[in-house]
């Protein structure tokens, strides 16, 4: 999709010396052509800002980008190419890692991070790749169902999953038209990528998918709850710059969210006293539900979850 190797690192054939001579002379570079530096200076990695238009100045000018967007409120960019491709990066996880390399580390770092692989932006499986919230413990419950459909625990295949917060995983699933089903680690051996890579494009596809649905607040008593599609309303959990807002439209306060099944998530802030007993009894209430995710209630700060107060679950 976007050559980048061949135009980083001169994949274009040069000539030989012995038709050095013979070749036209080439027209001198341009004014004001900024060339993209792998080895990305400090400066350009304070915020995501800085590093957008970075990236937005330079890329431009090499390989098939055309134009660079930056979506401020997904923390986001989408390069087009010239044959009329997209490909969106996401910012946060970039800046963190080339934060941490230096010199060739770095140089390296940045490559990688422009040079995924041309699947993420296909129209196949990966492409309908959605990260979704699960229970810890719902990993091994369904892993031992399949052991004992398969009978044979070295066939059993491994979900793909990311530790998201106490109690609680990021797993990813392929919407399908008509069902959803779980990535497997035999997955990414067919696609070339590893989980960091897939996390990535899941979440590109989520933005994707939500730009389509929307996200819907509602409001009940002292709480509020989201509403998407009835299937994916527990992903929100994954959308940062969503609980970033929600943080300050409540003067600063820490959102604090049930996440109870995979479209019933409620949720209040640490200081609101009446809505977080409110949240408490809902969560008691709905903790038997079908394919519950958990009746604890989370709160988030910088860009994280953590167990906030644990609810006991129904007793039949």
């Amino acid at each position: 999709m976007f050559n980048f190797l061949k135009r980083l690192f001169g994949g274009a054939r040069r000539p030989s010396a012995q038709t050095t001579e013979a070749a036209a002379p080439q027209p001198a570079e341009k004014p004001g052509i900024k060339s993209l530096d792998l080895n990305i200076p400090d400066e350009a990695l304070q915020d995501e800002a800085r590093f957008a238009a970075y990236l937005q100045e330079r890329l431009p000018f090499f390989g098939d980008v055309i134009r660079v967007d930056y979506d401020p409120r997904a923390g986001s960019l989408t390069m087009h190419s010239r044959n009329g491709n997209t490909m969106t990066k996401f910012l946060n996880n970039a800046l963190l890692a080339l934060r941490e390399k230096h010199g060739q580390a770095r140089a390296q770092a940045l490559l990688n991070y422009l040079n995924m692989t041309e699947g993420l932006e296909g129209d196949g499986e990966l492409g309908k790749v959605l990260p979704v919230l699960k229970a810890r413990n719902f990993v091994d419950v369904a892993r031992q169902q399949m052991m004992q459909a398969v009978q044979d625990e070295e066939d059993t295949p491994e979900f793909v999953y990311l530790d998201e917060a106490e109690d609680l995983v990021k797993l990813f699933v392929v919407n399908g038209d008509t069902a959803v089903s779980y990535v497997m680690t035999t997955a990414l051996d067919e696609w070339g990528i590893d989980a960091g890579e897939l996390a990535e494009a899941a979440q590109a596809n989520l933005y994707k998918f939500l730009s389509k649905t929307g996200v819907q607040i509602a409001r009940r008593s002292q709480f509020q709850y989201v509403e998407i599609d009835g299937q994916f309303e527990s992903s929100v959990a994954f959308l940062p710059k969503f609980w970033a807002q929600v943080q300050d439209q409540s003067g600063g306060a820490a959102p604090v969210a049930a996440f109870l099944s995979r479209d019933k998530v409620f949720f209040t802030h640490e200081n609101d006293v009446q809505g977080l007993h409110l949240l408490e009894l809902i969560s008691a209430d709905l903790s038997d539900v079908p394919y519950v995710i958990s009746p604890d209630q989370y709160r988030w700060e910088n860009g994280k979850w953590s167990l906030f107060k644990r609810v006991g679950r129904t007793v039949q």
